[in-house]
């Protein structure tokens, strides 16, 4: 694929005028009191109705909730994304005087055809890592196909409207004006990636000695995320691949804990045994490079085909 980072880089221009830092900041902390606002009324809201349904007091299915100990707390707290995009689309004509719709990409919508490729070239390496090591790896059986097929379809909602909201604003948002303003796509690749791998510093405490892999995987994939934006104008591509990383762990195969209450196994590790843990997260890593090179070979076969004969070997 012919990279696109110059083009990419021109088209964010439209931001430079208000591209900076203090308005930068101010956004990045609206998205996330968005989402602790969406957090306290979504929680309690669940717990109300779980309280009316169950005739069990409302403070305990709210500590049900919180422990995100079911199917129905997961949804509610992939939700509660959707208090980060209110934010982002708000703080747009507010504090940027522009749409957030060039947000999506340059062209102001996202390629969805993007979307469906970065999530087919990454499920499909996902699911043929997970079968083939299936005789290395002892998976415990969790969910029934009845709970799986019931909320199947809902997970998979939730889990796109989580990462349309992290992608918006790390790709979306922070990348598109970091880009308005500096040059190097050290900056506005690498910063936007290490923010988005330092977000998940809760998750990784749990893993140990491990903790520093566990959170190179975020960062690899806002890496990855950052660059299929930067080639095709769109946040599209970008959703897809990071998508499908997170179905995989959340309705195939997860590890022991809240976020794998409806997955089809679980591995059967102690997240703090090191030794055990560590090729998981390997094979994660290998995934989404795999898959980032898979997206780029099937784009590519695309462009090849797009072109006239005689141009294809130029």
């Amino acid at each position: 694929m012919t990279l696109l980072f110059d083009p990419y880089v021109s088209a964010q221009s439209r931001f430079t005028n208000r591209a900076q830092i203090w308005r930068m900041v101010l956004v990045m902390a609206m998205a996330i009191t968005g989402q602790i606002l969406a957090t306290v009324v979504l929680f309690a809201a669940f717990a109300l109705v779980a309280s009316w349904i169950t005739g069990r007091p409302f403070d305990q299915e709210l500590a049900l909730i919180s422990n995100l100990g079911s199917p129905q707390a997961l949804v509610a707290a992939l939700v509660t994304f959707a208090g980060t995009i209110l934010a982002v689309w708000l703080a747009m004509p507010w504090l940027h005087k522009t749409s957030a719709r060039w947000l999506l990409g340059v062209t102001g919508r996202m390629n969805w055809r993007h979307l469906a490729l970065g999530f087919a070239a990454v499920i499909a390496i996902g699911v043929a890592a997970q079968v083939t090591s299936l005789p290395f790896q002892d998976y415990v059986r969790n969910a029934s196909w009845t709970l799986w097929l019931t909320w199947a379809g809902p997970v998979l909602a939730v889990t796109f409207l989580q990462v349309f909201a992290e992608e918006l604003l790390f790709r979306g948002y922070l990348q598109s004006h970091l880009a308005s303003r500096f040059r190097s796509p050290l900056i506005w690749i690498g910063v936007p990636a290490l923010l988005f791998g330092a977000a998940h510093i809760a998750n990784a405490a749990a893993f140990g000695a491990n903790a520093w892999l566990v959170l190179l995987a975020p960062t690899l994939v806002g890496i990855v995320a950052a660059d299929v934006t930067a080639r095709t104008g769109s946040i599209g591509g970008a959703v897809g691949l990071h998508m499908a990383n997170n179905v995989l762990g959340i309705l195939l195969v997860a590890v022991p804990g809240p976020f794998g209450v409806v997955s089809l196994f679980h591995h059967p590790i102690d997240l703090a045994d090191a030794a055990s843990v560590r090729p998981l997260i390997l094979i994660n890593i290998g995934v989404i490079l795999a898959g980032y090179v898979g997206w780029l070979l099937i784009m590519r076969g695309r462009d090849l085909r797009l072109q006239q004969p005689e141009d294809v070997f130029k």
